[in-house]
């Protein structure tokens, strides 16, 4: 299996995503909401990177890009981060269609949960597949997700509103109590 990395998004990503995305808009309609035609163009992509570097700014999200080597392959995010008493946050993943089918939405996916957990210090990362993707269930219970129940008509995709499965995985150090990881104190120290 080939290694991957992933990084945090930048602008200059926005021409590779752009190739990417054009390359898999056709495969991406049954998949990914409605995007309008300027999301395939290098400036409509680089719009969409700034907004989204907007959110990650602000603590609302987490997003990358996965690497396989300098090869930049597809997208990795951490959306809707909430703190306080939730913890928690979403996942997504994108592995572009020439690259699929090798583990690397695999490998993404982990790296991803690490960051929530350390150093975002999240207790809890939810994710969503529709049933009849078969291969990102596979990404979410090889990394230890458990299934949870049916989002029903939870997005819009293709048409017609769409059932999801909720899968969750919860933070290693998670005891039932603890609110932050156990070492998140002594990071806090001077």
């Amino acid at each position: 299996m080939t290694e991957i990395s992933i990084r945090a998004l930048t602008v200059q990503d926005s021409p590779h995503l752009a190739d990417l995305y054009r390359g898999d808009r056709d495969f991406l309609t049954h998949w990914d909401p409605q995007r309008p035609d300027v999301f395939y163009t290098d400036d409509g992509q680089a719009d969409a990177v700034r907004a989204t570097l907007r959110e990650c700014a602000e603590g609302r999200m987490w997003s990358g890009v996965v690497l396989e080597g300098s090869r930049l392959v597809g997208r990795v995010s951490l959306n809707g981060i909430v703190r306080g008493p939730f913890r928690s946050c979403s996942l997504g993943y994108w592995i572009a269609r020439p690259y699929s089918g090798r583990g690397l939405a695999t490998q993404a996916a982990a790296r991803a949960v690490e960051i929530a957990f350390d150093p975002l210090g999240l207790h809890r990362v939810d994710a969503f597949a529709r049933e009849e993707n078969a291969a990102s269930c596979r990404v979410l219970e090889k990394n230890g997700f458990t299934r949870v129940g049916v989002s029903r008509g939870h997005i819009h995709i293709d048409g017609r509103w769409r059932d999801d499965i909720m899968f969750q995985k919860r933070a290693p150090w998670d005891d039932g109590v603890r609110l932050e990881p156990p070492h998140a104190a002594s990071r806090a120290r001077p």
